[in-house]
């Protein structure tokens, strides 16, 4: 379930911000918030994701490693809408990937 601006919608995905911990995802994180957006946080760092999330009103979070497809797309739900800022995208394409490729197993009508 998502909450956006003090809705709470059943029929819409999550946000999911991939590369929360990092400084474009810190950015990116304090963009959503200010706007009543309520973020899965996904990243490689436990011990960061934890404290980060606690941080931002205890938000829910995923390990998940950038390297392994399965680890994203098991990740993901029809719905979703995932921001990634791992980079530099030339030498971390998985998750661009990925999400392609799991388009038609999640349903997903439109990818960007």
């Amino acid at each position: 379930m998502t909450t956006f601006r003090g809705r709470t919608d059943p029929m819409t995905g999550r946000i999911v911000l991939l590369g929360a911990t990092g400084y474009t995802g810190g950015l990116v994180l304090d963009a959503l918030l200010r706007r009543g957006a309520t973020p899965l946080l996904a990243g490689r760092n436990r011990d960061a994701m934890v404290g980060l999330a606690e941080r931002s009103g205890d938000l829910e979070h995923a390990l998940v490693d950038v390297s392994d497809f399965a680890s994203v797309a098991n990740l993901l739900r029809g719905g979703d809408v995932l921001i990634t800022t791992v980079g530099p995208f030339d030498r971390h394409p998985i998750p661009h990937r990925g999400c392609r490729r799991s388009r038609r197993s999640l349903r997903i009508r439109h990818a960007a």
